[in-house]
């Protein structure tokens, strides 16, 4: 049989000050050896922590458009007021780049005018409180403010709809900041024109506070609901009317209301609640998927597929800000897209995944389900991966409920949790049961003691993830006379993540340990955490990368393996790094190593840490670099390629005479090295028969 074999070393050496030498090689020699069959892993977007923004759909381009608002930052953190356009095109959720710049906003109102096929925006309160009465148009790429000869206002909280029948856009009410307003403005493109009215309820529309408006198209007319006191109007011929309904909504001041033309009735959406406006009548529906605890977000029927979209918005607690886009088609919610994207890895019963391309997006959060073999992942990858969003392969928090049949799972690869000692009045011991894996925590035999945390056994761990294993489940704590035992969390995951370009984080990777939890006798075991390798030419960013285990027990492991390796992580634990290193195969596997330079020994194996280089030079200049192989055939031509931040230098160069291993098993290149830190690679390819 005959075979081909490529072995290669990498080893690490700073070469003093950068100097721009040489042309940049974007791909340089390692090879995931992913097939690609698998495709490109392309996680929708999701939208980021926003609510009390401006929306509408643009049924020319059908897709939704979204700008400024609240936003909470995918880390939770508070980041304030966005000058931020996103559109959503059914799929994902995208940040457009437009070369207006809009000033930060909250409370404006937006509405699409189909006959000059664009959004119009108007007013809104600026992130300093200024309320404005600016005018702006979305044509798909970009913003344009007007100055129209005549506008309403200043003001927040107004309503704007279009008019299919004056061909016009209308706005109406709003706050300027000391009064609630009562006027009516319609605008032709050009300029707006206040409308005149009669009848205005007064009394009624005083302090109107947060309404809400659409265009009934089945009544030709405007639909307007006052929140305050819970009244809804019509306004046709130029008069506002009263519809009387036995029952109205009572879903707060940020409820949020749309046309359902495709059922011709009109919909409200707030805090849990779904209700419908039919011949007059309101009427609260019940359905099987509900659009969960909001108010302050977006709601827009789709002309395209005849859904209703709701998405973004604010929930109860300092916290709840919602990410998820929901679709309602007549009858149910249901999830189109959200912060949680879940890979199910029954499909791949070695969890391998073959992929082109990994984009992981930010406010995104990929997550795992086991497969049966609870393997870990393999991500190999034949283009670039970026990272973005959030990989978790977290190991479950200890359970508070149903301790004796629900164990805290281990992230794909780690292994479960302990469960706690079963009270000693009904079972007559006091220990429950040991984590699972190889450094599984154990449960303590006395009364009320803390169970064991997961810990690295044997080749759990081991610096070069080989073979690749998760985290250890900590052990259930031991119960007392009258209560059981705390639960042990769940291990941390495993995931290799490996690319033949460059794997770029700005997001963050997450293999840690569960938490375990108290139950009043005793507390369980912290899960170990996991393990987390990357290995591709280059790892870049500056994102967050943690396989953490307990303040009291055993951390994971995290490597990474790159010819160059900018990456700053917020790791825990502190990375090992070099080079990236083969598999480990059988003996008298071919191997090639980078042996000295200059007359420097260079150590085995290489740590490759830009931090501790292995070689260290003080000037550019003349090195000379010793390979020697172990298992490769005499007369083996072997190359070798010098990397800096400047770019790549293969020797031999083109033209020059090969260089062979001699019979000794060693080949010598002369290099002149530029300036800053690189490495060093040797490789040899060659023909096995066997």
């Amino acid at each position: 049989m005959k075979m081909t074999s490529l072995s290669r070393l990498a080893v690490l050496a700073l070469l003093g000050t950068a100097s721009p030498l040489l042309a940049i090689d974007p791909d340089l020699p390692y090879s995931s050896g992913s097939t690609g069959a698998d495709g490109a892993l392309d996680v929708p977007a999701s939208l980021p922590n926003r609510y009390d923004f401006a929306t509408a759909y643009d049924s020319a381009r059908n897709e939704i458009v979204l700008f400024g608002g609240w936003d909470r930052g995918a880390d939770g953190r508070t980041r304030g007021y966005r000058p931020e356009t996103y559109t959503f095109d059914g799929t994902e959720w995208t940040k457009e780049e437009p070369n207006t710049f809009v000033a930060a906003r909250y409370d404006a109102s937006m509405v699409y005018d189909p006959v000059r096929q664009q959004v119009v925006m108007f007013g809104g309160t600026r992130a300093d409180n200024v309320k404005l009465n600016e005018t702006l148009v979305w044509n798909g790429t970009d913003w344009a403010l007007l100055t129209p000869a005549t506008s309403p206002s200043p003001r927040s909280d107004h309503q704007m709809v279009w008019d299919p029948v004056g061909q016009r856009v209308l706005l109406f009410g709003g706050n300027d900041g000391a009064n609630w307003l009562e006027d009516l403005w319609a605008w032709n493109g050009t300029t707006w024109t206040q409308v005149a009215t009669n009848n205005t309820p007064e009394t009624n529309f005083t302090n109107q506070q947060h309404g809400m408006m659409v265009w009934d198209t089945a009544g030709q007319r405007l639909v307007y609901y006052h929140e305050s006191n819970r009244k809804t109007y019509a306004f046709s011929n130029s008069t506002w009317t009263e519809v009387a309904s036995a029952t109205t909504p009572n879903i707060g001041a940020e409820a949020r209301m749309v046309y359902d033309e495709g059922r011709n009735e009109i919909l409200a959406t707030a805090l849990n609640q779904t209700w419908v406006l039919r011949n007059d009548e309101w009427e609260q529906l019940s359905p099987e998927t509900n659009m969960l605890n909001r108010d302050q977000h977006g709601m827009v029927f789709n002309t395209q597929d005849n859904k209703i979209y709701v998405f973004g918005g604010n929930g109860p607690g300092s916290s709840s800000i919602f990410q998820d886009t929901r679709s309602w088609d007549g009858t149910t919610w249901t999830p189109v897209i959200g912060r949680n994207f879940t890979i199910d890895l029954a499909e791949k019963a070695d969890g391998v995944f073959n992929y082109t391309t990994i984009d992981v997006p930010p406010f995104t959060n990929v997550r795992f389900i086991s497969n049966a073999g609870n393997t870990p992942v393999t991500w190999l990858a034949s283009g670039e991966v970026n990272i973005q969003g959030f990989v978790s392969l977290n190991g479950q928090n200890a359970p508070v409920n149903g301790f004796e049949t629900v164990v805290a799972k281990g992230g794909p690869g780690g292994f479960d949790g302990g469960r706690g000692g079963v009270r000693f009045d009904v079972s007559g011991r006091f220990t429950g049961t040991a984590g699972q894996g190889p450094g599984g925590g154990a449960s303590p035999t006395a009364s009320s003691q803390r169970g064991a945390p997961g810990q690295h056994q044997s080749t759990y761990g081991n610096v070069i993830l080989q073979p690749l294993v998760g985290g250890s489940g900590g052990g259930g704590g031991s119960s007392n006379d009258t209560r059981n035992g705390g639960n042990g969390g769940g291990g941390g995951g495993a995931i290799l993540i490996a690319s033949s370009r460059d794997i770029n984080i700005d997001g963050g990777i997450f293999a840690n340990g569960g938490e375990p939890n108290h139950s009043g006798a005793s507390w369980g075991g912290h899960g170990a955490g996991g393990a987390v390798r990357l290995v591709a030419d280059r790892v870049t960013g500056s994102g967050q990368v943690r396989a953490t285990g307990p303040s009291n027990g055993d951390e994971g492991r995290v490597r990474i393996e790159a010819f160059f390796r900018p990456f700053v992580p917020n790791a825990s634990p502190t990375p090992t790094a070099t080079a990236p290193v083969a598999p480990i195969a059988q003996a008298n596997q071919p191997t090639l190593k980078v042996t000295s330079v200059s007359g420097v020994a260079v150590a085995d194996p290489p740590t490759g840490d830009l931090a501790s280089p292995d070689v260290v030079f003080t000037e550019a200049g003349t090195a000379t670099i010793t390979v020697t192989g172990t298992a490769i055939p005499t007369g083996t031509p072997v190359t070798l390629r010098i990397t800096s931040a400047d770019g790549v230098l293969n020797l031999p160069s083109e033209g020059q005479q090969a260089v062979t291993l001699s019979a000794s098993g060693t080949a010598s290149f002369t290099a002149v090295v530029p300036k800053g830190p690189g490495t060093v690679q040797a490789f040899a390819e060659f023909t096995i028969t066997q």
